[in-house]
């Protein structure tokens, strides 16, 4: 749980996902064998991304079409949920 800003956003949320990732790539995770999926559009993972992919992890994003291209373009597997919104809205 993190603090809010003035306009109700939180903050540092980014950071702590991409500090844990790192962190488990070192203790938990292998790139033999081991994947990573991430679900967000943020451009901000992508140094993380392409840290990882050196290192031998494959990366999936999922996340709706208009995710950054940048982030599209460097992970390892793209999946769209777009065709899934019908499955995924709530039903009232």
């Amino acid at each position: 749980m993190f603090n809010r800003n003035a306009f109700g956003k939180e903050k540092k949320v980014d950071g702590q996902i991409m500090t844990d990732i790192m962190e488990d790539s070192f203790t938990c995770i292998r790139p033999a064998g081991d994947e990573i999926t991430l679900v967000s559009g943020d451009a901000d993972y992508i140094p993380t991304i392409e840290n990882l992919k050196k290192r031998g992890f494959k990366f999936h994003v999922v996340f709706w079409n208009h995710a950054a291209m940048e982030l599209k373009a460097v992970c390892s597997r793209f999946v769209s949920l777009d065709p899934y919104l019908d499955h995924l809205k709530l039903k009232r």
